[in-house]
């Protein structure tokens, strides 16, 4: 199949997306988007997905178009692997390569990954997973990547119900990449300088776990996130099925 758009042709439509994905993300919980999701997105999708493609072979053999893919061919396919990797258990380092690998996290920005701050008189050095540059539509981010199976609420959909310590730990651990960042002008600026990235303002994004059955499970992530924020530091919790729904809705 031939694509009559072009990516630079595309950019305003993803720009456009992204900022609608940050909406949905600003007054809707992970959970309730994914319902969405899958009650209306994937369902739509794929009963359209074939009269799109005929529509545009159509239009491109009338009109002889040569004009290469809008995205670089496979999306669809790195967002299958890295389900399938999630539900083989992928250890942390499998994961991030294979995000990376697949180029579905740079299609909005530009991504680093294994940055680091170098330590100092107060601090010892950190090593950031990924760093994603600041853009016209959204703010540098911080990502920090966990396990499939790293824990996010303890005793899911019982009364005792409560966040993780892991994922207390993960959050502190990000929280102290953001507060060198944000709170130190010399480190942005190294970190910058040595990467080519523009780092102001910036949000921290932690992945960790699948997709929780328990609706009330999201509501204390959310509100991880708006203590997060009411301390300073604006902070975003996907799960991975969370954060590879919200990828396929950008590229596709």
């Amino acid at each position: 199949m031939i694509r009559l758009l072009t990516r630079s042709s595309l950019d305003p439509f993803l720009s456009l997306r992204v900022r609608m994905e940050r909406a949905l993300r600003a007054n809707c919980s992970e959970g309730a988007i994914l319902e969405v999701h899958d009650a209306v997105y994937a369902p739509v999708k794929r009963a359209t997905a074939p009269v799109y493609e005929a529509i545009e072979d159509a239009v491109a053999c009338t009109l002889g178009a040569v004009e290469q893919p809008v995205q670089a061919p496979g999306h669809r396919q790195s967002i299958a692997t890295l389900r399938e990797l999630l539900d083989r258990n992928a250890k942390e380092r499998d994961l991030q390569n294979a995000l990376m690998d697949s180029g579905l996290l740079a299609a909005t920005s530009k991504v680093v990954e294994e940055v680091t701050i170098s330590p100092s008189s107060d601090h010892r050095g950190m090593r950031m997973d990924i760093v994603a540059e600041a853009t016209t539509d959204a703010p540098a981010r911080i990502v920090e990547l966990k396990r499939g199976s790293h824990l996010l609420v303890a005793h899911e959909g019982l009364p005792s119900e409560r966040l993780s310590h892991q994922l207390h730990a993960a959050i502190d651990q990000l929280g102290r990449y953001g507060r060198r960042i944000e709170s130190d002008p010399a480190i942005r600026l190294d970190v910058e300088q040595r990467h080519g990235l523009h780092l102001a303002p910036v949000e921290l994004h932690l992945v960790a776990g699948r997709r929780l059955s328990d609706p009330h499970a999201y509501t204390l992530l959310s509100i991880a996130e708006t203590q997060a924020t009411a301390s300073g530091s604006t902070l975003q919790i996907y799960t991975w099925d969370g954060l590879l729904a919200e990828l396929e809705r950008l590229l596709d």
